[in-house]
């Protein structure tokens, strides 16, 4: 993670803080979000919804912004609206023209442990539209053929850190941005999209989207032995 970002939108009035700093996001983004409703003269208690990227996403990653968004939740009493993580990538290619109308864009982020996690999205009329189901796989496994029916194996963009796979992906694409991620600001635009719909929920019914099944620990050695 190389930013941390936060926004707020009040009558349709959007306002982004960023900051470019790798991993201080836990020290970073209370303060940003204090300074954020600050500046909009505005308490926590006076927001409506927060939204935030469930995921996919790395382990810490997401368990910090899981455990902000559970404080500010659970303190105001505030509604959540998760979005997709790859969603959010897909949005912010749009949003930066770097996709026409009725354009496929292919989120890809390296998931580590050699696998990725990935989507297909279609610029509907400005919007990230999803073709298919978030998945994670093998770079190998990755494949349009079964999960986006109509959409033929040749992407308008890549983008994300996973196309650093991209010898081994066989979807062919014609441009790929390995430097884009997620942004507060595209977060911000689906989440208000999908609170006007009435998609809002309690943060109990929320859980990081991880797509792995089982996470893997590996226990810690004893630094001494017990005393008796």
């Amino acid at each position: 993670m190389s930013a941390c970002s936060v926004a707020l939108s009040r009558q349709g009035i959007v306002t982004v803080l960023r900051e470019h700093k790798p991993r201080q996001h836990i020290q970073l983004i209370l303060p940003m979000i204090d300074e954020l409703l600050k500046q909009s003269c505005l308490s926590i208690r006076d927001i409506d919804a927060i939204g935030f990227s469930q995921g996919p996403g790395s382990f810490t990653g997401l368990r910090i912004g899981m455990g902000v968004v559970q404080g500010l939740a659970f303190g105001g009493d505030i509604q959540v609206v998760p979005v997709s993580t790859l969603q959010v990538m897909a949005q912010v290619a749009i949003d930066r023209d770097m996709l026409n109308m009725d354009g496929i864009v292919m989120p890809v982020i390296d998931a580590r442990m050699d696998e990725v996690y990935w989507g297909i999205y279609k610029n509907n009329d400005g919007g990230a539209q999803p073709v298919c189901v978030d998945a994670l796989n093998t770079p190998e496994q990755v494949s349009i053929s079964g999960h986006a029916p109509g959409i033929t194996d040749n992407i308008d963009i890549g983008v994300g850190d996973g196309w650093r796979f991209r010898d081994r992906i066989s979807v062919q694409v014609e441009l790929v941005d390995e430097q884009l991620v997620s942004d507060a600001e595209q977060v911000l635009g689906l989440s208000v999209d999908r609170y006007a719909r009435g998609l809002s929920v309690v943060i109990d019914q929320i859980e990081p989207l991880y797509l792995r099944n089982q996470i893997s620990w590996k226990k810690r050695p004893r630094l001494r032995k017990p005393t008796h």
